[in-house]
């Protein structure tokens, strides 16, 4: 295991399309409730406040299938911080298989619920995020 932060799961019917793997949309949700997880872990449930993170980016690369019943781990493997974005880059595992099945990134942006403009990133959540191994966005990978 290796990376800022996993989750275990495994992929349950609801999550599969009809060849019976899981769905692409499916993945994104399995890498939010990784980020999810790990900001509880940081904060002990921190609450956004006047800030909201609407997802304005998202890919994926696809290397093997997650089939239902599977076991997968999903790792946060970097995660890089500009003044108003998050850029959460993931891997998941197939635990079963024992091979890597997706490459992905996700881009948040913190914006004012109100006006749905950029602001910066909440100051404490910044701190915690680069106390648990992010970095800034112009810093090398670690």
């Amino acid at each position: 295991m290796g990376g800022i932060y996993s989750r275990e799961s495994r992929v349950y019917w609801a999550d599969t399309d009809a060849a019976r793997i899981a769905h692409f949309s499916s993945i994104f949700r399995f890498c939010e409730a990784t980020e999810e997880e790990f900001i509880i872990s940081l904060t002990g449930g921190w609450k956004p406040g006047r800030v909201i993170f609407p997802r304005v980016h998202a890919s994926c690369d696809f290397k093997a299938p997650l089939r239902v019943h599977d076991r997968y781990r999903v790792e946060i493997t970097d995660i890089v911080l500009g003044e108003t974005s998050i850029t959460w880059h993931y891997k998941l595992y197939n635990i079963d298989l024992g091979r890597e099945a997706a490459n992905c990134k996700i881009v948040t942006v913190t914006l004012d619920p109100d006006t749905f403009q950029p602001v910066p990133i909440p100051g404490e959540l910044r701190r915690r995020l680069l106390d648990a191994g992010a970095r800034e966005k112009n810093a090398s990978p670690k």
